[in-house]
C-alpha cells in the first residue's frame, strides 16, 4: 500500500458510502462508559444485548431533526437500517482518528443510562483535529448535523 493510499484508508468516508467496520459487541457495556473517560458508577446499560465480533457493512446517513432516540430508530428502519450499537464507538475512532468536521456521529443501536437518570446514546465529537468520545441524552432533539451510524436490516 502507498502512503497516498493509506492516508485515504484513514479518512472518514462520506456520508452515503458503505464501508467495512469491525465491531465487537462482546466488549463489556461500562467498557464504552469508561472509554469515554466516565467512571462506570451507577451506569446502567439499557441494551440491547448482542455478542460476538463481526465485521460490518456500514454507512454514515443523515436523519434530519430528529425529537429522540427512538424517532431516529424509526427514521432509520423506514429507510432499511439498523442503528450500528455504541460498542462501535472506539473501533470506528480508531480507524478513522481525524475527525472530517461534518459533524458528530451518534451509534445508536444501544442506550445507557446515566447515574443522574437520563438514558444516554454513544457519539463522537471533534475537538480540534481529534475526535472525542461522549454520550448525548437520548430525549434530546438531534439536528441535521448530527450522523448516524447505520447497518443494512
Amino acid at each position: 500500500m502507498t502512503t497516498y493510499e493509506q492516508a485515504q484508508a484513514n479518512v472518514v468516508p462520506a456520508d452515503d458510502e458503505w464501508f467495512d467496520l469491525e465491531v465487537d459487541d462482546g466488549i463489556e457495556p461500562m467498557e464504552v462508559v469508561t472509554s469515554a473517560g466516565y467512571n462506570a458508577r451507577g451506569w446502567e446499560y439499557l441494551g440491547p444485548t448482542f455478542t460476538g465480533k463481526e465485521t460490518y457493512q456500514v454507512k454514515l446517513v443523515r436523519l434530519g431533526y430528529v425529537r429522540n432516540l427512538a424517532e431516529a430508530r424509526k427514521r432509520a428502519g423506514e429507510m432499511g437500517y439498523r442503528l450500528v450499537e455504541g460498542q462501535a464507538r472506539e473501533s470506528f475512532k480508531a480507524r478513522f482518528p481525524k475527525p472530517d468536521g461534518k459533524g458528530p456521529i451518534v451509534f445508536g443501536g444501544s442506550e445507557w443510562r446515566h447515574p443522574r437518570g437520563s438514558p444516554r446514546v454513544a457519539c463522537l465529537d471533534a475537538l480540534r483535529d481529534k475526535w472525542y468520545s461522549d454520550f448525548d441524552w437520548s430525549g434530546d432533539g438531534f439536528f441535521d448535523r448530527w450522523r448516524w451510524l447505520v447497518v443494512g436490516q
